[in-house]
């Protein structure tokens, strides 16, 4: 679905390139005179979250605006021997918020779909077109620093963590660790372990997974956007595997997990495998 929705949506073709020489620098870090009382003429802090989304609509009217901005690369990075020219989305949960970054340093490594943390100047509003030949606009950024981030800080953040008063359980010889657990606002993230020191195959199916808090039972939902690291199935002796599972967003309190689990040893008999998790 997400791939469908990016296809749509890579719809501003702008050749970077061209811009370097000739736009790219040209506005000076001072606002423009001409915007006085606007929010472009404070430079010591960056925007704020109401004035980045007015931004994004008006961007000409913050030229020389200090921005502090993350998002998920797409398309091509460009590069010649001032620096680097990219692409991003700014709001990458709903690919929205193009945004055109210039940073000068030509050595720096990006690629297509890194996620990134900027901070910089709205230098000038670059155009392009659309598949339909329309012109369209987003603002472009004179950045001074570009840190490569991730999928968790920029789109999901952490608010809270949690541990297992008991962080592994083992029956016949099959070990399963809860390693840690993230609380986001938007999903809760159980990293967990499997060694299989048993005699059979090992299986633990994510869908088989389920948190009780308060009476409620969450279960487990696949974030295709995130690429976490997935749990093998049917575990070979000797075998060790690390995978993220996650689930719906919970209160930030005290919860059940409970994980259903086999063994391709139809005389091994297996009881729940359950933790009991406490905010650290």
């Amino acid at each position: 679905m997400r791939n469908e929705k990016e296809a749509l949506c890579h719809h501003i073709v702008l050749h970077l390139i061209p811009f370097l020489s000739c736009v790219w620098g040209t506005t000076s870090n001072q606002a423009n005179p001409a915007q006085s009382g606007s929010a472009a003429e404070v430079q010591e802090e960056p925007l704020t979250q109401d004035e980045l989304r007015s931004m994004f609509s008006n961007p000409d009217d913050y030229i020389g605006a200090k921005v502090e901005l993350s998002g998920v690369v797409f398309g091509s990075v460009d590069s010649d021997e001032k620096g680097i020219y990219f692409q991003m989305w700014s709001d990458p949960v709903n690919i929205d918020r193009n945004t055109v970054i210039g940073y000068p340093d030509p050595s720096f490594q990006l690629e297509d779909g890194q996620y990134v943390k900027i901070t910089g100047i709205v230098d000038h509003v670059a155009e392009g077109e659309n598949m339909m030949g329309a012109t369209v606009t987003a603002p472009a950024i004179l950045a001074d620093k570009v840190e490569v981030s991730s999928y968790i800080d920029v789109v999901s953040p952490t608010i809270a963590t949690a541990a297992a008063a008991q962080p592994t359980v083992d029956q016949n010889g099959y070990a399963v660790t809860l390693e840690k657990v993230e609380l986001a606002e938007d999903e809760t993230r159980l990293y967990v372990s499997i060694t299989n020191n048993g005699t059979g195959n090992f299986s633990l199916y994510s869908f088989n997974s389920t948190i009780i808090q308060d009476g409620t039972q969450y279960e487990s939902q696949f974030n295709y956007d995130a690429d976490y690291p997935e749990l093998q199935t049917d575990i070979r002796p000797g075998v060790t595997t690390k995978g993220i599972m996650t689930f719906p967003p919970v209160q930030q309190g005290p919860f059940q997990v409970i994980m259903e689990a086999r063994s391709d040893n139809w005389d091994e008999r297996f009881s729940e495998y359950t933790f009991d998790v406490n905010l650290q």
